[in-house]
């Protein structure tokens, strides 16, 4: 059997065929997509074999203790029971044999927590395991060997868990796989870094059992998934803006092209950049969470606290950035730079680094965009690092702080339109980050006269993935 996967940078889903069309299925309590996330805990727990009769009885016990999931798919429930009693084994059976890096971590073949119950055990107890949050995002870098290894091992995790919730939901096999890429993977090797990253997810794709593996662009995937709904021919420029990359195509869609099996001729243009939603995470939280750390500080000395150190802390996604920063140098440093500031704001930084707090920092940001997506104002709680530390943020600074990013946005269009050497008849948009009324506000002032459709933002690459699959591997 065949399946579409978005192995996204922020979160990834599944899709199959039914009645000839995609269905997305259920990775996490019952959701459709899975954070890109995952938690392994130093202390190693016993193998687990679930029975039918197993989740039969959770799932009656979750119907008992909550009447509101009538409403929920006997698919969703399924996974919900399996997360719950996965959860209660590994609280039961964890041994007192920790690992002491993440390679003895990743070759024990324990229990690994995935999605957002991984980001959850991450904020509760940073220092009990190792945490991995959008490891897509490290693909393309500037990686040693034993690091490429290591990533390598993780992606392996990450799709044997989709391949075998997947296939325990569905009760077949998938052994056919159509994996979404990003016009250019995120880090600074360019066609170098593409092929280490496909190389990385392909030799994992058939480590964990996939036999026939094969990559399409997610923009183009977007498009195979809008060209579903129409009635008639159209140039569409495709906008997709994810969690690590962001990509754009123009490409021919319509009845005339659907029944093709070669769509080389109908994609007129690509362009991408190694930008997305982290990146613009990560511009917030510079931007309006660390002058509250110390950013702009001024020493006693008269000179300036290094502002790479600000960035450093925020870049989540950035190999070398969390090396340097993790530093026993850069440790002495805000030592020093703490004994000498006139702002106890520094000890902050000194706090955020010594407590390994960057990527909840950016999780705080995050939810800070998320929010801002309502309300105009919100206080952003930061209780971890300072009791009753809370910060005003406003939608206006969320638009100041990645102004910079929506231009390259713009760029990455235009350049595809002038590739193309013709005009769109519409705007698709997908992606996560295109949530943010900030961002909407922005496309919709960029092309007034431009029909616009907002498309699922984090299930249509993975819908056009499935409907490619259904081409390519039905034939």
């Amino acid at each position: 059997m065949f399946a579409g996967l978005d192995f996204g940078t922020s979160n990834c889903s599944i899709a199959v065929i039914e009645n000839n069309a995609p269905v997305l299925i259920p990775l996490e309590d019952g959701k459709y997509r899975l954070p890109s996330s995952l938690f392994i805990e130093h202390s190693q727990s016993a193998t687990l074999n679930l029975t039918a009769d197993m989740i039969t009885k959770q799932i009656a016990e979750l119907k008992e203790d909550n009447g509101n999931l009538s409403s929920l798919s006997h698919e969703q429930l399924v996974n919900m029971a399996r997360k719950q009693l996965r959860k209660e084994h590994r609280l039961s059976t964890a041994n007192d044999q920790p690992a002491q890096s993440i390679v003895q971590a990743l070759a024990a073949n324990g229990d690994v927590i995935f999605g957002e119950e991984a980001e959850q055990t991450h904020v509760a107890a940073p220092e009990s395991g190792f945490y991995i949050k959008s490891p897509k995002s490290f693909l393309g870098a500037d990686i040693n060997s034993t690091q490429k290894a290591v990533f390598t091992s993780i992606v392996e995790k990450m799709l044997a868990f989709i391949k075998q919730e997947a296939e325990y939901i569905k009760q077949q096999e998938l052994s056919q796989i159509m994996i979404g890429r990003p016009v250019n993977f995120h880090g600074l090797l360019g066609k170098d870094g593409n092929k280490q990253a496909l190389s990385i997810i392909n030799s994992a794709a058939a480590k964990v059992g996939f036999k026939d593996v094969q990559f399409l662009m997610e923009p183009v995937a977007a498009a195979y998934d809008y060209e579903r709904q129409l009635s008639d021919d159209k140039i569409v420029l495709i906008l997709d803006l994810g969690g690590g990359t962001t990509d754009c195509s123009m490409i021919k869609v319509g009845p005339s092209y659907v029944n093709l099996i070669d769509r080389q001729a109908c994609i007129l243009s690509h362009t991408g950049k190694r930008i997305g939603g982290i990146d613009l995470d990560n511009k917030l939280a510079l931007m309006a969470l660390m002058p509250e750390f110390g950013k702009n500080t001024v020493l006693t000395n008269g000179l300036p606290v290094p502002n790479h150190l600000f960035k450093q802390a925020v870049s989540v996604n950035d190999v070398a950035a969390q090396q340097a920063f993790n530093s026993r140098l850069t440790g002495k440093d805000i030592e020093e730079y703490c004994r000498i500031s006139p702002t106890p704001k520094l000890n902050r930084l000194k706090t955020l680094r010594d407590g390994k707090y960057g990527l909840r920092v950016s999780r705080s940001a995050e939810k800070a965009k998320i929010l801002l997506s309502d309300q105009h104002e919100i206080q952003l709680p930061l209780h971890y690092i300072e009791q009753g530390l809370e910060i005003p943020m406003t939608r206006t600074q969320l638009s100041d702080a990645i102004a910079d990013e929506l231009r390259k946005f713009e760029g990455l269009m235009t350049d595809a339109i002038n590739q193309a050497g013709t005009s769109p008849d519409v705007l698709y948009v997908t992606g996560g980050t295109a949530i943010s009324p900030v961002v909407q506000q922005w496309i919709n002032s960029l092309y007034p006269n431009l029909e616009i459709v907002i498309g699922d933002h984090f299930g249509s690459v993975t819908s056009g993935l499935t409907t490619h699959a259904q081409r390519i591997f039905s034939g």
